[in-house]
Formats: C-alpha cells, sequence, structure tokens
C-alpha cells in the first residue's frame, strides 16, 4: 500500500470525508486517516440536524431565502453570543459557506440522502431552513461506498500524532501506524477537543471541564495540537457552550417536567436557554418525559445519556420515583397531549414550535424519565484560518500546505447555537477545501496584514516607577 498522495486528510467525519471525495473527483489522489474504526464521525451519532439556503425543499413551501438573509441570521447569532463570549467571528467565511450550502444539499441528494421536514427555529434562523436527515447512518454507510468508488485510500484505526515539516512547509503526517507524505498538502479534519479534559481546562472552569460532552471519545484536539505545534493560531477556545445532555430528536417527542410536576419552559429553545431554565428550578432539578415508542424509536440516543432513565408503568408511579408532584405530572402531561391534538401551531405556554412528528402525544407505557444533565456541546475553538481554508500563524501568513476545516478550524464555530450549523459548513466547507488544493486555484494573497497588531511600536512610553 502507498503511503504518499497528493493529498494527505486526518479525519474521516463529515468535513474529511467531503473534502477527500470533493479533491477525488478533481483529480488528487486522496489518503484518508480516521482513528476510529468506521468512517461517519459524529454526523452518524447525530440527531442530523443541517441548515441549507435557496433549496429545492424551500422552493417547494414557498419559502424566500438566499446567501444574504442566512448571513444575516449568522451574525445576529454571534451578536447575541458575544454578551458572554470573546468571539472572532469570520465573516468571509461565512459568506462562502452561505453562499455554497445550497448546492451541499443537492449534492447529498444525488449521494442517495433523504430529509424528513422542516424544524423551526425562528429565533436563530428567521426563515425555515434547518431540517432533519432520515438516516444519520448514511454518514457511514454512503461515504464508505461513495468514497472507495473514487479511489480514495482510507485507512481507519489510524491515529495521526504530528505534522511533518521540511523546510517551513507541511509535508506529511506521523501516525500510530507510520509516517504518510502528502505532495499537495494536509487537511486537519480530526474533530474537537470535548472528550480530552486536560485541554478543556486551559480554556473553561476546572469544575466544567470534566462534565459530559456530545461527541465520540476519538475527540481529543489531535488536530488543534498538531496545528499549533507548527505555529497555526487557534481562536474561540475558550466558547465550549454549556447544554443539557440531550439529542435534539429526543427532545421532538418529550416535555420537561421539574420536581413540582410542571413544564418551565421551550424545551427545543436555544442551548444556553435551556440550561439558564434548568438553574432556575428547585434543586435545579428536572426530567424530561416520554413514552414507550419514544424509547424504541429513539433508544440509540437515549443510550448516549449521562444516566439511565428511569421508567414505570403508569405516570403516577414515574413520578415517585423521580421525586416529583404526580398530580401535577400527570396534568402536565394531559395538557401537552391536548395541546398536540388541537390545532394551534404554537406550544402556547412557552412558545415551542419543534413538535413531535405527526403531533404523536405521550400516551403508550411505560412511561420514561430522564434527568436533565448539564453537559457541554462542540466547542467553537479551532485554527485561524483564510477563505482557503488555509491555517494562518498569529501573523496571518498561511503555513504552506496546511488546512482545517469542520471542528479543527475556529471562525465559523461560535454560531453553532443556530442549530444545524455544525454538519453543514463541514460538509460545505470541505467540499470547497478539497476542490480548491485538488486544482490550486487559490484566492488569497499569501502577504501578512496582522503584522502592526503584534509588533510593538518604537513609540511606545514606558511608565517611570520610582523607588
Amino acid at each position: 500500500m502507498k503511503n504518499t498522495a497528493d493529498i494527505v486528510v486526518i479525519g474521516g467525519g463529515p468535513a474529511g470525508m467531503a473534502t477527500a471525495l470533493e479533491a477525488s473527483k478533481n483529480g488528487a489522489s486522496v489518503l484518508l486517516l480516521e482513528a476510529d474504526t468506521l468512517l461517519g464521525g459524529n454526523a452518524a451519532r447525530s440527531t442530523g440536524y443541517l441548515a441549507f439556503q435557496g433549496f429545492e425543499m424551500q422552493h417547494r413551501e414557498g419559502l424566500d431565502d438566499n446567501a444574504e438573509i442566512f448571513f444575516k441570521d449568522m451574525v445576529n447569532e454571534i451578536k447575541r453570543q458575544e454578551e458572554t463570549y470573546g468571539i472572532e467571528f469570520d465573516a468571509e467565511l461565512a459568506k462562502v459557506f452561505a453562499k455554497e450550502s445550497a448546492t451541499t444539499y443537492d449534492w447529498l441528494v444525488e449521494l442517495g440522502f433523504e430529509f424528513n421536514r422542516f424544524l423551526p427555529r425562528p429565533l436563530q434562523h428567521s426563515v425555515n431552513r434547518m431540517v432533519d436527515v432520515t438516516d444519520t447512518s448514511m454518514f457511514t454507510k454512503v461515504f464508505s461506498d461513495v468514497l472507495k468508488k473514487n479511489d480514495v485510500d482510507v485507512r481507519t484505526s489510524t491515529r495521526a500524532r504530528r505534522l511533518l515539516l521540511e523546510e517551513s512547509q507541511i509535508v506529511g503526517v506521523q501516525t500510530d501506524n507510520g509516517s504518510f507524505r502528502a505532495n499537495m498538502g494536509v487537511v486537519l479534519a480530526a474533530g474537537g477537543y470535548q472528550a480530552n479534559s486536560s485541554l478543556r481546562k486551559k480554556y473553561q472552569p476546572e469544575h466544567m471541564a470534566t462534565t459530559p460532552y456530545l461527541g465520540t471519545h476519538h475527540d481529543v484536539g489531535d488536530g488543534h495540537i498538531m496545528g499549533q505545534e507548527v505555529g497555526g493560531e487557534l481562536i474561540n477556545m475558550t466558547m465550549i457552550p454549556p447544554l443539557i445532555m440531550v439529542g435534539s430528536a429526543l427532545v421532538e417527542d418529550s416535555i420537561a417536567v421539574n420536581t413540582l410536576g410542571r413544564r418551565f419552559h421551550d424545551e427545543a429553545g436555544p442551548y444556553d436557554y435551556r440550561v439558564k431554565e434548568l438553574n432556575k428550578q428547585p434543586n435545579k432539578t428536572a426530567h424530561y418525559i416520554y413514552d414507550n415508542q419514544t424509547y424504541l424509536k429513539k433508544r440509540q440516543l437515549i443510550d448516549e445519556m449521562p444516566q439511565t432513565p428511569s421508567s414505570a408503568n403508569s405516570l403516577t408511579e414515574l413520578a415517585q420515583i423521580i421525586e416529583s408532584d404526580y398530580k401535577a405530572l400527570k396534568e402536565t402531561v394531559t395538557q401537552w397531549n391536548d395541546f398536540l391534538t388541537s390545532s394551534e401551531e404554537k406550544d402556547p405556554d412557552f412558545g415551542r414550535v419543534i413538535l413531535p412528528a405527526e403531533r404523536r402525544a405521550i400516551i403508550e407505557p411505560p412511561y420514561f424519565a430522564s434527568k436533565m444533565i448539564t453537559g457541554i456541546n462542540f466547542p467553537a475553538g479551532g485554527f485561524r484560518v483564510n477563505a482557503d481554508l488555509q491555517v494562518l500563524n498569529v501573523y496571518g501568513e498561511p503555513i504552506p500546505k496546511l488546512f482545517a476545516v469542520g471542528d479543527c478550524s475556529g471562525g465559523l464555530g461560535p454560531v453553532i447555537g443556530m442549530g444545524g450549523m455544525r454538519i453543514t459548513p463541514a460538509l460545505t466547507l470541505g467540499r470547497v477545501v478539497g476542490r480548491k488544493i485538488a486544482t490550486q486555484k487559490f484566492e488569497c494573497s499569501p502577504n501578512s496584514e496582522r503584522l502592526d497588531e503584534y509588533i510593538p511600536s518604537n513609540t511606545m512610553k514606558v511608565p517611570v516607577i520610582d523607588d
């Protein structure tokens, strides 16, 4: 087996797979290295929420959307998050993503992906554009097949350790299974760093650094560490948003109740909002309530939650187990079921608009309760890149032949709270960088524009210390 290719891609999640496929289709030979035993990354284990603009599903519904509207929604999300975090938002990269997102939808459909329905998030997306994939396992099945058909050399169970540097440019990567050489470039698409508590301690309070996380145990920041060693500048690393550890697809079929047996928020609202509302409840305790049909359908998501759910054949028994008011719990579930059988589109109590498919009620015993536990979302931090996805150093200069995409790039990460904004940018910008490297059509100037930000002025006044 050859250990040299035009392009070496580190990571077999959506970003890496999209990069590899697009590069191969544009004539480059590609080696794809994945630490796990299967491709797909977090996308294969996710709820499958994606967001596009100007795509066929919107056209069918007569929805007016475009790249400019999408970009404005991203800017509004950044303004909201800036109240909590120091953010460096890459507007140029956001515009590239917004423009290209519609073609990503068409590309996925051509590959065989199907989408269920729109999932409204009016506070984040001013137009309905977030949809869910019918079967997220297709991120493994479809891409494994299509990458093979397009001659991408996939090496699973191969963890990258260090980048190879010769004459100030990246020439390959050292892995647990030997070295791999790259003639045209190495792409960091190795995922996030949420599974690395030691790394998280550098960017968040220690009591949060060991909390549960979304993602696989391979998300230990390998790409971040390797790129940092050769001079890449990391941005937005302190934005590690808290969230309630639950798959959004499970939320669709659930309601959350506190120890008083009452709902207290929009269960499908913004991630940070859910955390704040939980913290307001008695003893900061609440549970998601759902029925047997949901349990059987969403078993994979439930098994990935931090605690095993409680169950009982009646709501009265369930309330006793979770130490909640049983009369109030029964009333709350009845009220929710009555709302679902009505013609109202918005929950009258908390404005919830993401509802169960076909508005299915919580009616089939046994009933289940999963405790609401605070953990973290995918971190926003990654490398500063230019519009060609080249990794930049602290002076804004590209590191020759090194690129980053997906969770390894940081400029678009802070829009994660919108929903559908992790997998879609990874796929979209992965296609962009794969095409650019393979065709060598780069648009950005290699000249630095940021030297003055870091080199102290000779006119700086030094205070005199009088002993």
